[in-house]
């Protein structure tokens, strides 16, 4: 197992993408995992803190980058 985030990059793609590739890599991903998103799409902003709220994870780190967004979310070991 490594410690290297999963890093999806949606840039340029649109609701419901970004959310449906997060869901999948939190899904597939052991406990204790991180996903890195890099993201252009503003509904994100609050599609993602939501699909995380519904899964019971903590909120997203988002910063702001050039053109878009990185989300740094965890999936706790305990779930």
């Amino acid at each position: 197992m490594t410690d290297d985030p999963v890093v999806l990059d949606v840039l340029g793609l649109r609701c419901p993408i970004p959310v449906q590739r997060v869901r999948l890599a939190l899904r597939e991903m052991p406990d204790g995992g991180v996903v890195h998103l890099l993201g252009d799409d503003p509904e994100s902003l609050h599609d993602i803190p939501a699909l995380l709220e519904r899964l019971g994870l903590p909120p997203a780190d988002i910063t702001e980058t050039d053109g878009g967004w990185r989300y740094v979310i965890a999936k706790p070991p305990e779930l």
